[in-house]
């Protein structure tokens, strides 16, 4: 209680600050209030969430996932004529790149031979088991593999780029130029797209601090804003009348990353104390929306690969047992690194206060979003905080716990290495059946899974046509409206 108050005592002196300077704007514009602001705007070199959101209104896939985590595309009509090849048609109305050029098969052809020469794209290690590709008419294509893959088409889930300005270099960061619902405007001082069906632009403003947010919400600074905000915070806007809002459970899971070159984290007793240490219950009442969800595995309830798991419960008695039978000397001092973002900082504030009662001194760094992701990516971390977003295929369990997989080949930053795992894992992607990778996972407590933060949606009411997609994405954009109210 003594918390929120803080909270709304921070908030109101937010609005004696800025009473009186508000820009009220009230032109055809939807301001979008976002916690950060898209990294990357090339889509072949993206790893923040933003900038594959955005990606998702500019550009247009070769295939995605559907709802039911199916693959599907609005591209081609393929069909597997072998376990070794692939053969795919164009359908007849493909969309139009913003600089007025007509896709073609060129384009993507040219795509992916561009992402197989992209040794930095993420897309490059996905489609090395690629053996050629082979136009066979205007409108017919091949692709031939080196070895079978039961999931190959979920390599293909990437953004199609014109053929012509990728012989160009063009650089994409810049000026994004695909063939999406939405047009780039402009980057500075904030992003600008316009919707490409009826002129709608909507600006991303960049707020990284909740509660500057929420307030720039109420005067009307802003139209509309999406998740990444305290519970407090939720429960103030739900108490307004003219603020519509709306919550819907979450796909993208929170969790704590172990480092396994650590001395202390590469013992399994000891990160199964640490997770023991967090009452992960507490926090998701108290501080997170209702919607959100226990998490012991990476994929949601919704998905197909979802396996049920005993929930490891809080007990920090069990914990102080542990670290005692390993009869590790104190102080116990861990340092766990996180972004600047306010939210996520206080979250890993309280999570510091857990691990004191069973003996553990967490010191946490945050940083700014460039420099905190470098680190992780070069295993300069004891401990990170970070959510998986838009996980769709089980075989993220391979990039994340193969022990091939180090960076920059793959994703396994914590340095795992476990031969069963990863002869599970070679059967896993044969049958398809990930249970046994999934509950190894969970045994060996390689990393702490922490939630399903559950999604939460605040506008005017003159504002319509929003909706919450379950991975926090911002397809509703394609659809918001905005209406002139007078506020006053």
């Amino acid at each position: 209680m003594n918390n929120i108050k803080k909270h709304i005592g921070i908030f109101f002196t937010y609005c004696f600050l800025l009473i009186g300077c508000s820009d009220v704007h009230t032109e055809n514009i939807i301001y979008f209030g976002i916690a950060q602001s898209p990294q990357n705007l090339d889509p072949r070199f993206q790893s923040d969430a933003a900038s594959e959101r955005v990606s998702e209104l500019l550009y247009s896939p070769l295939f995605y996932f559907n709802k039911g985590y199916k693959i599907k595309s609005n591209i081609v009509d393929w069909k597997k004529a072998t376990p070794l090849k692939y053969k795919f048609k164009i359908k007849k109305r493909l969309p139009v790149f913003h600089h007025n050029k007509n896709m073609t098969i060129e384009d993507i052809i040219a795509t992916l031979d561009n992402l197989r020469a992209q040794h930095k794209s993420p897309f490059y290690i996905e489609l090395k088991n690629i053996k050629n590709i082979i136009k066979l008419s205007n409108v017919d294509f091949e692709i031939n593999l080196y070895k079978k893959d039961i999931n190959f088409l979920s390599r293909l889930v990437f953004f199609i780029l014109p053929e012509d300005l990728l012989s160009q270099n063009h650089n994409f960061s810049t000026n994004p130029i695909g063939s999406g619902p939405f047009r780039f405007l402009e980057k500075y001082p904030n992003l600008k797209i316009l919707r490409r069906l009826d002129s709608q632009i909507i600006e991303l403003v960049n707020i990284k601090d909740p509660t500057v947010r929420v307030l720039k919400l109420l005067n009307g600074e802003i139209d509309l804003l999406q998740n990444d905000l305290p519970l407090e915070m939720i429960k103030l806007l739900e108490a307004k009348d003219r603020i519509i809002t709306l919550k819907a459970y979450g796909a993208n899971v929170s969790y704590i990353g172990f480092n396994f070159n650590d001395s202390l984290l590469r013992q399994h007793k000891f990160r199964k104390s640490l997770t023991l240490a967090v009452d992960r219950q507490s926090l998701i009442k108290h501080f997170l929306n209702a919607k959100t969800r226990l998490a012991e595995q990476i994929l949601p309830p919704e998905h197909w690969a979802y396996e049920k798991l005993n929930t490891l419960n809080y007990n920090p008695s069990l914990a102080r047992k542990y670290i005692k039978e390993l009869g590790i000397k104190e102080p116990i001092v861990l340092t766990l690194k996180t972004s600047t973002d306010p939210f996520r900082v206080k979250i890993a504030t309280l999570i510091q206060k857990q691990f004191e009662s069973i003996g553990v001194k967490l010191i946490i760094k945050s940083l700014d979003w460039g420099t905190y992701f470098k680190d992780i990516q070069a295993g300069e971390f004891q401990l990170y905080g970070l959510t998986w977003v838009g996980i769709r295929n089980p075989e993220i369990y391979e990039k994340i716990f193969n022990s091939k997989f180090r960076p920059p080949k793959g994703l396994n930053r914590a340095g795992y290495i476990n031969q069963e795992m990863d002869e599970l894992i070679i059967n896993a992607k044969i049958s398809n059946q990930w249970d046994k990778v999934i509950k190894k996972v969970n045994t060996d407590n390689v990393f702490m899974p922490l939630w399903f933060e559950g999604n939460f949606a605040a506008f005017n009411k003159n504002i319509s046509g929003y909706y919450i997609h379950n991975d926090g994405s911002w397809d509703a954009l394609k659809t918001v409206r905005k209406n002139y109210v007078d506020f006053n």
